[in-house]
């Protein structure tokens, strides 16, 4: 079984020259199930906009690391464990080149959970990690689209609706072309501009229907810090739609080996007739195909519009709580699950259940 260690997360990211953490990127790279938001810029981001410590449980055979979990305590009366980036992360499972690593953190955790409340969030339930834990007494925490990317994009779209296609193609017909539409990536140039932009469309989109967005305060802080940062642009994918000289749209995506990540999007209520969303969704597809991924993760949300993209696969998240032997931690697994029914219930009045998972 392999030999698990804990680290001051904090301090392990600071050591950008030690051979565990050239490892760890390793590891990153060679994981099936590897994100954006296991990599250690998410990591470095969070740490530096967000207060508290961190620990990153290491297991390693021999000398080899082969899974990898960063995680961090709440004070709270039962105590609590719970992974760390929750809130803007989408997947939250471990990093792992061995299945008995995976297997070795399960039963640190499990250990964990006979004196506090472990508390894991959005765990994909097609992870090796899902198998460990009893998935039908968790909760379902959000559901992701996924769709397998073909070898060329044009034969993608003849797949789509005719309503799909007519405005995938809209970037070269009348209306965009009488208002000098034109798509524009962000790099290094234009990064700041983008970033702002981004919340300014993103806010106003979610104001028209009454609702303050998905970043407030801090969140808001973070996303900031991590889109103008020059060196995620090999990770952010990012575009934005033009129409006489004005941003209409933004839609925020990364890219992390074969897959593409659709994050989040910001839109002007006032251009909807234009189908920005649309036109910027197809050419970050597009450009997926081109860079050859093999899959485009609409991540959470099951928001229809994102069924009309033709996604061929869902994946769950589960949420699972674990509290063995101390009566604190059993009463607060009872307070969080029912705290989550009464979230639930409000999530579907205020956003309406497409919106909510």
């Amino acid at each position: 079984m392999p030999r698990i260690e804990i680290v001051d997360g904090r301090e392990f990211i600071s050591h950008q020259a030690s051979s565990v953490l050239l490892d760890f990127r390793q590891l990153v790279n060679e994981c099936k199930h590897s994100t954006p938001f296991q990599s250690l810029e998410w990591l470095s981001t969070i740490s530096a906009v967000k207060r508290g410590n961190f620990k990153i449980v290491l297991a390693f055979e021999g000398e080899d690391l082969v899974a990898a979990y960063p995680l961090r305590s709440s004070v709270s009366v039962w105590g609590t464990v719970r992974p760390y980036g929750i809130g803007p992360s989408d997947y939250l499972a471990p990093l792992y080149r061995s299945e008995d690593g995976l297997k070795a953190i399960g039963e640190f955790l499990i250990e964990s959970s006979g004196d506090r409340l472990v508390d894991l969030h959005q765990i994909p339930g097609d992870h090796p990690f899902a198998s460990l834990w009893e998935l039908e007494k968790g909760i379902e925490q959000a559901r992701c689209l996924v769709l397998d990317l073909p070898t060329s994009f044009e034969n993608y779209v003849t797949g789509l609706s005719k309503s799909l296609r007519y405005d995938v193609r809209r970037i070269d017909g009348k209306a965009l072309r009488e208002r000098n539409a034109s798509v524009v990536w962000m790099d290094e140039s234009n990064q700041c501009s983008f970033v702002d932009s981004f919340f300014e469309l993103h806010k106003a989109r979610w104001k028209s229907r009454g609702l303050p967005g998905a970043f407030l305060g801090s969140s808001e802080r973070f996303q900031r810090v991590w889109m103008s940062n020059p060196e995620h642009l090999g990770m952010l994918r990012v575009n934005m739609l033009v129409a006489e000289g004005k941003p209409i749209g933004v839609v925020y995506g990364m890219k992390l080996g074969t897959t593409m990540y659709f994050y989040q999007a910001g839109m002007d209520p006032g251009a909807s007739a234009l189908s920005p969303g649309t036109v910027l969704v197809a050419k970050l597809i597009d450009r997926a195909i081109e860079e050859g991924c093999t899959a485009f993760d609409f991540m959470r949300g099951d928001e229809p519009y994102k069924r009309r993209w033709k996604p061929n696969r869902e994946r769950i998240n589960y949420r699972i709580l674990l509290a063995q032997k101390s009566p604190l931690a059993t009463v607060g697994k009872a307070w969080n699950e029912q705290a989550w029914r009464i979230e639930d219930k409000i999530r579907d009045r205020v956003e309406g259940k497409s919106l909510k998972k």
